[in-house]
Formats: C-alpha cells, sequence, structure tokens
C-alpha cells in the first residue's frame, strides 16, 4: 500500500523495470507501484526473490521505505534513548534515526519505546504520512 501511495504521488509513472519478485502478480492494483518503487531503489524485497505483497508492514520497514523516497539524507537522530533503540534492524537503523530526528516516529506507548519490527497499524501509518507530509512543507 505504502509503494502504490508514494507512487501516486510521483504521478503513477510508467516505468520499464523487470522486477525479480516471485510474489507481485502481474496486472494486480500494486503491481505497477511495486515495478517502480523497486526501480527507485525504495524497495528491495526480502532479498530472496520474494516482495511480500500479503505481509503486514512493520514500522521499520515504513521508515525505511520513506527514508528512500526524500532520498536518504544523512541523519543524526539517536536511537539510544529509546529502550528498545538496539532491536532495531543494522538495514534500518540511519532510516530509523532519520525519522526519530525528523519527528516522523516518536515512540510508541509512552514513548519509550520504537516497537520497530512491530506492525504498523493503520492509525501509526497515517500519523506518519501526515508528519512526513508536514516536515515536506
Amino acid at each position: 500500500m505504502l509503494a502504490a501511495i508514494l507512487w501516486r504521488l510521483e504521478g503513477s509513472p510508467v516505468v520499464n523495470y523487470a522486477m525479480d519478485f516471485a510474489d507481485v502478480e502481474e496486472g494486480q492494483w500494486y503491481t505497477e507501484a511495486i515495478r517502480w518503487a523497486a526501480s527507485e531503489g525504495i524497495v528491495t524485497g526480502y532479498g530472496d526473490g520474494a516482495f511480500g505483497t500479503n505481509d503486514s508492514i512493520t514500522r521499520e520497514q515504513f521508515a525505511v521505505m520513506l527514508y528512500r523516497y526524500a532520498g536518504a539524507q544523512p541523519a543524526s537522530g539517536t536511537l539510544s534513548t529509546f529502550r528498545d533503540g538496539t532491536a532495531v534492524s543494522d538495514w534500518a537503523a540511519e532510516a530509523m534515526g532519520w525519522a526519530v530526528e525528523a519527528g516522523l516516529i516518536t515512540g510508541t506507548g509512552d514513548g519509550s519505546t520504537l516497537t520497530p519490527q512491530g506492525q504498523a497499524t493503520r492509525a501509526q501509518a497515517a500519523v506518519l504520512l501526515m508528519r512526513w507530509q508536514e516536515a515536506l512543507s
């Protein structure tokens, strides 16, 4: 869904890019969005030939996609202030630091945890997108 949102923000461009994701079927509502996102380096899949079209997106995956879409800006945001800051996957650490620094992610519950591998709920996704859009303005 996030790939489709970002793709539509870009005007739904048509790209000529061969995808290697075995689980992305041609002709689905998300196919061209994932093709575009992969061609732009916004998504890379799991590295085993799967994209995870039916998987829920985690908070760290969400942050990585926004980070890459934004142009992978250098970040100095610290994750050490969160109780589970060390639980962030290595591949997502810089993006999560960027999201914290930009105020997109402020923590879960009482704000002391990131819950990086936790599923991004619809409410959390809406807030992340709202904060991200406000940061662009």
